[in-house]
């Protein structure tokens, strides 16, 4: 027996309606997958004690110390999808997340002349009117690189799969 046409179109209909589900469902998982990543992976692979000298390499994601930068990892969901459309949004709320990420920012006081710490081992504390004292800050990507291996891997595909696969028709 037939469908009637009726029921064929109202079924469509719910199809689709669930399908702009998935598609926010998908943006969703990936972006709370890539946060996480970030925070319990790529920022957990090289640690320092707080207040330690440690210069990583150009172009290397920054080592851990404090915790700063992978407690500041967050994602905001999908507002609304437009048709197989949405988008989530993944930062970082750490004050130099930006810097480490992208680099050749310039820091300078925010009160007085100089910037002052005093790193462990240092009998002296380091005073600076700008940092870097030598040319640019280097980038040290975290964000960048894990999207990267995300998507070589194939993770990213499974995350966002595995999240739109209740909706799919």
């Amino acid at each position: 027996m037939a469908t009637p046409l009726e029921e064929y179109i109202a079924w469509l209909e719910a199809a689709i309606a669930r399908v702009d589900y998935g598609a926010a469902a998908a943006a969703n998982a990936m972006a709370e997958y890539i946060a996480d990543r970030v925070a319990n992976d790529m920022l957990q692979r090289n640690r320092h004690a707080p207040g330690a000298f440690y210069r990583a390499r150009p172009g290397d994601p920054p080592a851990y110390a404090s915790g700063s930068l992978a407690k500041g990892m967050y994602w905001t969901p999908a507002a609304a999808s437009q048709g197989l459309r949405a988008t989530a949004y993944v930062g970082n709320s750490a004050r130099h997340a930006s810097l480490l990420e992208f680099g050749g920012c310039v820091l300078q006081p925010s009160g007085g002349k100089t910037m002052k710490w005093k790193d462990t081992g240092r009998e002296t504390a380091w005073h600076h009117k700008r940092l870097p004292v030598d040319g640019e800050f280097p980038a040290h990507p975290f964000l960048a690189p894990t999207v990267q291996e995300a998507i070589d891997d194939g993770e990213l595909a499974r995350v966002a799969i595995a999240a739109f696969v209740p909706y799919d028709p």
